[in-house]
């Protein structure tokens, strides 16, 4: 179940949530993807998230949590068939206006706000976009913004319907998380194995998941300032839970 518009069957975007540090980022970014029409959202690491920012679009998403980026990045590709693009100024980025995009599923990576994207996540990365800029005032965008620039993008070259208007505002439906089993929301969010397949608690024990990456070293979550937020750095863990 989904309030979404009825998109195209050849293309779909999703979101991976890896290392992003600032509660108002996390949020912002959930309102965003909800606004930009994405079908899901990958969380890694940390299971109580805050949805800070969101003004309740976090209902209207679908949550799908991993223990690690490897496990997550395993379902992508053979469960979803997602291409996987990186959102990052590097050499092999190519313009986002040129929409350099791939048929199917697209999952994009944001990385960390002053960090961008690890190597690791690098890695796993099929190709990447970035924000051409006009202005050498900023080193970079928020990652909110760039995520925003990009997602649109996408919608733009897969032909998402766009939403019809009442008046200054575009219409918002009912969110699908009130219905049981739906899938929607932080409060249906499930842990999957590599295969989409839900686990429960005892298959990671009593201490929960770790929040480790995809070599299984533990994600810093250090903040070194985006150039972009009012925000002051806090810890990654004390941003993701609530």
């Amino acid at each position: 179940v989904s309030c979404c518009p009825d998109m195209s069957a050849q293309h779909s975007a999703i979101l991976v949530l890896h290392n992003v540090s600032k509660k108002k980022n996390f949020g912002d970014l959930l309102r965003t993807g909800a606004a930009m029409g994405i079908s899901e959202v990958v969380v890694v690491g940390a299971e109580k998230l805050a949805a800070h920012g969101a003004h309740g679009c976090a209902s209207h998403l679908r949550f799908s949590h991993f223990h690690s980026l490897r496990t997550a990045v395993d379902y992508l590709r053979n469960v979803q068939h997602a291409t996987i693009c990186g959102i990052e100024i590097c050499d092999a980025a190519q313009p986002v206006h040129t929409h350099p995009f791939r048929d199917g599923s697209t999952a994009f990576m944001v990385g960390n706000e002053g960090q961008g994207l690890t190597p690791t996540q690098m890695e796993v990365c099929d190709h990447f976009v970035y924000i051409p800029q006009h202005a050498p005032a900023t080193a970079s965008l928020n990652v909110n913004a760039a995520c925003a620039v990009v997602l649109h993008h996408f919608a733009t070259w897969a032909a998402f319907p766009q939403v019809t208007r009442d008046g200054f505002k575009f219409d918002v439906k009912s969110p699908p998380s009130s219905l049981p089993h739906s899938g929607m929301g932080l409060k249906q969010m499930r842990t999957l194995g590599p295969d989409g397949v839900p686990l429960n608690r005892k298959e990671y024990g009593a201490d929960g998941p770790s929040d480790c990456d995809i070599d299984g070293e533990a994600d810093s979550g250090v903040d070194r300032g985006d150039g972009g937020g009012d925000d002051e750095p806090v810890d990654a863990m004390e941003s993701l839970f609530p």
